[in-house]
């Protein structure tokens, strides 16, 4: 499931991250709650690490948040100067070794 305590969280105008793609998003603090509601015992909470796939848009997405909030929708003038700026700005950005990635599994046990 995505996420929400992953990069993702600060990615705005993320359509795949919206629904109908995903209906909601999911914090640790969450899942760990989950087990506690539904008298289960959380076994294995699991983060993927950043793919390599998605290295350039974990370096977009946290360029963007050194200069502008995050909402979940920005069309505005300055987002897209940024964004336009992070195609040489996000060579600055470094992935620390403990980033998540935007995966998440929670592996739950019946008590």
């Amino acid at each position: 499931m995505p996420s929400e305590d992953s990069f993702i969280q600060y990615c705005v105008n993320g359509i795949l991250n919206m629904p109908p793609h995903h209906i909601s998003r999911f914090s640790d603090n969450t899942l760990h709650n989950i087990a506690d509601i539904f008298n289960l015992k959380l076994i294995n909470l699991y983060h993927e690490s950043v793919q390599k796939e998605h290295i350039e848009f974990y370096k977009s997405t946290m360029w963007a948040k050194l200069f502008l909030p995050t909402p979940l929708v920005d069309r505005g003038f300055f987002r897209k100067v940024i964004n336009r700026l992070g195609r040489i700005g996000r060579h600055c950005i470094k992935i620390p070794p403990n980033a998540y990635g935007h995966t998440a599994v929670a592996i739950y046990e019946i008590k």
